[in-house]
């Protein structure tokens, strides 16, 4: 019998991934599984980092942390507010969005990742790629990618 112990459901707090927040949260109410809110935030390599503002790269790195643990919160004390038995823990990375989650899956040793996905196709898809599709392909575990409902 196929068991569901933790759930990781990346979210970067747009419409789309909160839609696979929802059916996380559900995935992880009807298992009685522990739901991993994981945020990645991307490192910051920009060229002006040579010309002597990496000190100030350090305060904006600390603000996006801040904000996001702020976020992660809220987002958990919405989930609460519905569903207020749901076991929720926070992740907090920083990185290329689908090498971290598939690290965060793998050392959280998840039975799933949930996950929004615009659904981009044809060129748009060409240039911007799609964390989705890459998560997919490597991931070790079962990944449910959620579309938000035009």
């Amino acid at each position: 019998m196929i068991e569901f112990n933790r759930i990781v459901c990346p979210t970067d707090f747009s419409p789309t991934s909160s839609h696979a927040v929802d059916y996380a949260a559900t995935l992880a109410h009807s298992f009685d599984a522990e739901l991993v809110l994981l945020h990645i935030i991307p490192e910051m390599t920009y060229p002006l980092r040579s010309f002597g503002m990496a000190h100030s790269f350090q305060h904006i790195q600390e603000e996006l942390h801040t904000r996001a643990n702020e976020s992660l919160k809220k987002r958990a004390d919405q989930i609460h507010a519905k569903l207020p038995k749901i076991r929720i823990r926070f992740a907090l990375r920083d990185g290329e969005a689908h090498e971290e989650t598939l690290a965060c899956a793998k050392e959280e040793q998840a039975d799933m990742i949930v996950m929004g996905t615009h659904g981009h196709t044809g060129i748009t898809h060409a240039l911007l790629g799609s964390t989705a599709e890459k998560v997919v392909r490597l991931s070790e575990c079962p990944v449910l990618t959620v579309r938000t409902p035009e």
